[in-house]
């Protein structure tokens, strides 16, 4: 791999905002921590939204995106951007801003490279108009990266023309930096009163919230566990009845979207998840390498790649709310177990995901579509 460049690489990052989910929290980690000898890094957000942290020398564009009818002016502005400041590579994190990459190319006179990160399950999560886009903007593309293994080989059956640039490669996971946000036990409530399961992500159809109190519902028939809810979205009246409905009251906390998830991860006793499709779910991740053994659906796709089942974690079909319940009651009522499968599930998180072990391999993936390495 090359260490030492006459110039640093000029990369242009392109995401939705610098707040919110996996993919926002990406961009920040790696604007962070990519060597500064290798990389000189500008962020442009469509939303110009930004809440997790960048180095101070990293310029921000805000393309200033408010819906569909400014999409000709975004896409136009992020033209304007690749024209003025000429990266030497250009690297989107999301479908959405793939598909803003794949405009702004064609009217932008600068070519550079492009690495377009793929996210989600392309056959499960396209909107039509953005697979047309999708599809028309992709070849433009020096790779298409996939965050597990398993999408990759999905991202290639759905692009077949393109198979060979597609690659997987994870998120770099700044353990040290969870690790110490864990300790900050001001940010969150006291610890409830038996165990507790914690679900992190947004109140939506592919996570699946109302089957995480299904879930929890269930397990009550056996054990005495509590559930708290890390996020926000569209479906938190449907949660909030739920809730109602299966005589959850008082168990379930409903805490919104939460700056800092990892100090509840550090005082919950499992994490639980409950989509049915992913890329490579980072509350997963991030939460096994913090000790939680995972109650989670073989979704596709990612969480098999995280979760060794029986080791660190029980893995259930999606969908499937009883399968999820008999699980965290299975791991309640076996500490020995529980406590068995949190040592295994840091030591393999962090193994498998850490920043010192990823980021060297971004950097290669990036020095080589840029023609550097």
């Amino acid at each position: 791999m090359v260490t030492t460049l006459d110039s640093p690489i000029r990369l242009l990052l392109v995401t939705h905002s610098l707040s919110g989910g996996g993919a926002e929290r990406f961009a920040s980690a790696l604007a962070t921590n990519l060597d500064s000898a290798l990389f000189t890094v500008a962020i442009a957000t469509a939303i110009d939204r930004v809440s997790y942290s960048v180095p101070p020398e990293t310029t921000l564009f805000a393309l200033g995106f408010r819906g569909l009818a400014s999409l000709p002016r975004t896409i136009g502005k992020l033209a304007a951007v690749i024209d003025e400041w000429r990266p030497d590579l250009v690297l989107s994190n999301v479908l959405s801003t793939n598909c803003l990459v794949g405009a702004a190319l064609r009217r932008s006179s600068h070519q550079p490279p492009w690495v377009a990160r793929v996210g989600n399950a392309p056959e499960l999560s396209e909107p039509r108009l953005q697979r047309w886009w999708a599809r028309k903007s992709y070849p433009r593309a020096a790779l298409l990266v996939s965050n597990s293994e398993r999408m990759r080989d999905a991202v290639a059956a759905h692009y077949p023309a393109l198979a060979e640039r597609c690659v997987s490669l994870a998120t770099p996971t700044d353990f040290a930096r969870i690790d110490r946000l864990a300790g900050e036990e001001a940010t969150v409530r006291r610890p409830l009163e038996g165990a507790t399961a914690l679900w992190v992500g947004r109140l939506s159809r592919q996570k699946r919230p109302e089957l995480a109190l299904a879930a929890v519902a269930q397990a009550r028939k056996r054990v005495d566990l509590r559930l708290r809810i890390c996020g926000e979205g569209a479906l938190r009246g449907k949660v909030e009845r739920e809730i109602g409905r299966l005589g959850l009251t008082g168990v379930v906390e409903l805490l919104g979207f939460c700056d800092n998830p990892f100090a509840l991860m550090a005082q919950a006793d499992y994490i639980l998840m409950t989509s049915d499709y992913e890329g490579l779910p980072n509350a997963l991740i991030e939460a096994q390498g913090l000790g939680l053994p995972a109650v989670s659906t073989a979704c596709p796709y990612g969480p098999d790649e995280i979760v060794a089942q029986g080791e660190t974690g029980i893995l259930v079909a999606p969908g499937d709310g009883t399968a999820a319940g008999e699980a965290l009651a299975r791991l309640t009522e076996d500490p020995p177990l529980t406590a068995k499968m949190g040592v295994a599930a840091r030591r393999r998180a962090r193994r498998l995901f850490a920043l010192e072990r990823l980021l060297p391999l971004w950097q290669a993936r990036l020095l080589a579509a840029a023609g550097r390495g």
